[in-house]
């Protein structure tokens, strides 16, 4: 063993996990299931309602409402463990359902705008249609935050992922991208979109470089993802080996975004 995977060896335990740890870790990430899906959309679409809400009237509480229920962070934490393991399984499946939230997110917030007899801007959704370096400051240390409560599976991690859901903006910059969309008015939505995009970006990059950092590099993810797959329910498990070039296993993820 070299002197650096010794050195990452004890980083990931001082994150609170441990060498054995990390496949069981990036096995959860690939492993999912109806009930994780029905659960993810639900809160997605819980979260989009009092984040477009709270920003038509300005209520800063519905909003960091909202931040806390929304699940984004999941799958972009998903991603960046699949960029660092080499997971094509796990990068496209997460960039998958992170596309389509984003469409789900900014559609859902321009019908609920036009539902609306008012459409007045306010500070809350003036202050996301201006992103600033801070805010790209603010979303690299969220990511460490998200890396270390991903890193420490149990309740004690709690605090730490309700105050990352605050700290980072994600679902509210896409709502107020939806607000500008539903009224219009394309300086909104077009600067509330490049909020969003400058926390993604910060999120993937700062996550990816730690995971890899904590040795996630070195787990077989070949071997996890057949595993995955062999589990995978409905039309996912029932696609010919033919989808793939020599028959991978590397299969499947289009169905997986929204399972």
């Amino acid at each position: 063993m070299s002197s650096w995977e010794r050195l990452q060896d004890r980083l990931v335990r001082l994150l609170g996990n441990s060498k054995e740890g990390r496949a069981p870790l990036v096995a959860g990430m690939l492993h999912r299931d109806s009930s994780e899906a029905t659960s993810y959309w639900l809160q997605l679409v819980v979260s989009i309602g009092i984040a477009t809400l709270g920003l038509s009237v300005g209520s800063t509480a519905v909003i960091i409402g909202a931040m806390l229920v929304a699940p984004l962070m999941g799958p972009i934490v998903g991603l960046a463990m699949g960029l660092a393991t080499g997971s094509p399984f796990l990068v496209l499946r997460s960039a998958g359902r992170i596309g389509l939230s984003v469409v789900v997110a900014v559609g859902g917030a321009a019908a609920i705008t036009l539902a609306l007899p008012f459409h007045e801007l306010n500070a809350e959704i003036t202050a996301r249609a201006s992103p600033t370096i801070l805010d790209l400051a603010t979303a690299a240390f969220c990511a460490l935050a998200g890396v270390y409560a991903s890193l420490r599976p149990g309740s004690e991690t709690a605090a730490t992922a309700a105050g990352t859901s605050i700290g980072i903006s994600l679902v509210p910059p896409l709502c107020a991208s939806g607000f500008g969309l539903g009224t219009m008015t394309w300086t909104v939505a077009g600067g509330a979109m490049l909020l969003f995009v400058t926390n993604l970006v910060a999120i993937v990059v700062v996550g990816s470089a730690s995971f890899f950092v904590a040795g996630f590099g070195r787990v077989d993810v070949k071997v996890l993802e057949a595993s995955a797959l062999a589990e995978e329910q409905g039309l996912t498990s029932r696609l010919p080996s033919r989808v793939t070039p020599h028959g991978s296993s590397r299969r499947g993820w289009v169905p997986s975004f929204a399972s």
